[in-house]
């Protein structure tokens, strides 16, 4: 248990860490997860997604729930975006390599590899029981 001036300590940093106050800081901090992209979930064109979910579900041979075709809709068009992205950041690497283009790169796996549980994740979903 924390003591009476840990307690007290923890509400002092407290109130100095709560974050940007200036509108101009608040405005740069919105933007922080948008730098790249890659870690939104929404896709861009929601026609092109659902055209795809709708092929998934009747290309599979079970009953599968719209919600379940769309999933991996959204995995796949996740990892086709990100592969193409990883081409086009291996070309820019190759033609003129930085240790910045590299550091990113690299970071690119981490998107790569959620996308890949996603969809790991939704085709278990989709198997059918063998029961």
């Amino acid at each position: 248990m924390a003591s009476i001036r840990q307690i007290e300590a923890n509400r002092s940093n407290a109130r100095r860490s709560t974050g940007p106050k200036t509108a101009g800081g608040k405005a740069r901090s919105s933007q922080n997860a948008l730098r790249h992209g890659l870690a939104r979930s929404a896709i861009t064109d929601a026609a092109e997604a659902e055209n795809f979910a709708v092929a998934i579900a009747s290309g599979l041979g079970h009953q599968v729930t719209p919600a379940s075709a769309m999933a991996l809709a959204r995995s796949k068009l996740a990892l086709l975006r990100l592969r193409s992205l990883r081409q086009a950041m291996l070309s820019a690497l190759l033609a003129d390599p930085t240790p910045t283009d590299l550091k990113r790169f690299q970071r690119l796996e981490r998107y790569e590899r959620a996308a890949l549980v996603q969809q790991r994740r939704t085709l278990r979903l989709l198997a059918p029981d063998d029961g």
